[in-house]
Order: C-alpha cells, then sequence, then structure tokens
C-alpha cells in the first residue's frame, strides 16, 4: 500500500501542475509579454513556485522509475528551491501591501497580509519537517505532499472565479473544504493502516490556524502584529 502510494502520487501533483496553468493562464500568463500589472516579485514567484511543483512531480517519478540515487541527487535541490520559494512569498506580500495601501488604507492593506505572510511560515514548517524525516520515507513523503497541498488553492481558486463564475466567497469555502477533505481523508486511511499521523493532523491543524487567522485581518491582534511586519521587514 505504502509503495504504491509512493510511485501514484505524482498523478496528484500532475494535476496541481494542471490546474496551476489552468488557474494562472487566464490572470497571468495571457498577459505576455508585457505583463501589464505584475512587478518582478510576481514573475520570480512564479518561477519558483514552477520549480517546486516540477520537483514534486519528478521525485515520485524517479522513485517510480526506482532510480533512488538519482531521487537522493535531486532532492538536493529542494534546499535552494524553497528558500527561494519562500523570499519570493515575501516579496510578493510586500508588493501587495504596498498596492493595498495605496488603493484602500493602511487597515485593509494590513488585513489584506493574512493572505501571504502566513502561507510562508507554514510552508516553511512542513519543509523543515519532511528535510529531518528525510530518511523516514512515509513521514518525508506526507510533509512533501502538504507543501502541494498548499499550493493547490491559489491555482485552483483563480480557475473557479475566472472559468466557472463562482463567487469569491463560495470560492474560499471551497478551497478550504476542498484543501482540507483530502488530506483528511489520507488520514482516515493512514489510521486504519497504522501510519505516521503526525505529517497530515499537522496539515490540518494549521488548515484551522489558516481560517482563523484569515477571518482575523480587521482584528487588533492581527493588525498589531502586521504593523510591526510592515513596518519592521517592508
Amino acid at each position: 500500500m505504502e509503495q504504491k502510494l509512493q510511485r501514484n502520487i505524482v498523478w496528484f501533483f500532475s494535476l496541481l501542475l494542471l490546474t496551476s496553468f489552468l488557474g494562472f493562464y487566464p490572470t497571468y500568463l495571457v498577459k505576455a509579454p508585457t505583463f501589464e500589472g505584475f512587478k518582478t516579485a510576481h514573475h520570480f514567484h512564479g518561477l519558483m513556485a514552477l520549480l517546486w511543483i516540477l520537483l514534486l512531480i519528478v521525485q515520485p517519478l524517479l522513485i517510480r522509475l526506482k532510480k533512488n540515487a538519482l531521487h537522493k541527487q535531486v532532492g538536493k535541490l529542494s534546499y535552494v528551491i524553497m528558500p527561494l520559494l519562500m523570499i519570493s512569498l515575501f516579496f510578493v506580500a510586500k508588493a501587495s501591501y504596498e498596492a493595498a495601501l495605496i488603493a484602500k488604507g493602511r487597515e485593509t492593506a494590513l488585513a489584506g497580509m493574512t493572505n501571504g505572510i502566513p502561507d510562508l511560515i507554514y510552508l516553511g514548517f512542513f519543509f523543515t519537517m519532511a528535510m529531518i524525516y528525510r530518511k523516514q520515507v512515509s513521514i518525508h513523503m506526507r510533509f512533501m505532499a502538504c507543501t502541494g497541498f498548499m499550493m493547490l488553492g491559489p491555482g485552483l481558486g483563480r480557475m473557479m472565479v475566472v472559468a466557472f463564475g463562482m463567487p469569491v466567497p463560495v470560492v474560499i469555502v471551497t478551497i478550504v473544504a476542498l484543501t482540507a477533505l483530502l488530506p483528511l481523508t489520507w488520514l482516515i486511511f493512514d489510521i486504519k493502516n497504522k501510519k505516521p499521523l503526525f505529517p497530515l493532523i499537522s496539515y490540518l491543524v494549521i488548515t484551522i490556524m489558516v481560517i482563523i487567522t484569515g477571518s482575523s485581518g480587521q482584528d487588533p491582534w492581527w493588525q498589531s502584529i502586521a504593523g510591526w511586519i510592515s513596518e519592521t521587514l517592508f
């Protein structure tokens, strides 16, 4: 069961790539070559996200092809790509804050930081755990999958809004439900098969934290935290 999962998880990551393309094509890629309205930070982030998704696809493929030695060598690229992806998230959050500050004012701009800065922290946590447990394949694979779960939302959300015309509140609820349902289903199978539970429980706990943080943008505690970040780091 576990070996079959390791071989077939590549299909989920391939679907992630397809969803990202379908979501970002009408909102970003179609604007080539001028990319009016986008900054260098957005291009950098798009490139790093693409490289990470490609890495998620290539690694289980190498396992599937029994290229374990090459899998380990390619895996070293993650120590470069993930930090750069996190840096790109920071600069995209900064660019979004600065644009919102001009257009909507400081309070709204700080509220908008619930989308970006927390993601950077959560993504870093999953990657760090994956590296700590890199020699324990079951745990490592699940934490790497969690990074993929996190990246499903942006592309899927844009696809639902642009392609299907769904209202943004409905899209948000759908994405949260879907990105929780997938790991929850996996967790149920892990419980039945007595596999490590820590990675997927961590993901579900963080999903709850995302919901709480996302609905607290106007609250004093978040305004204080975001204010300190904007004044100190931006």
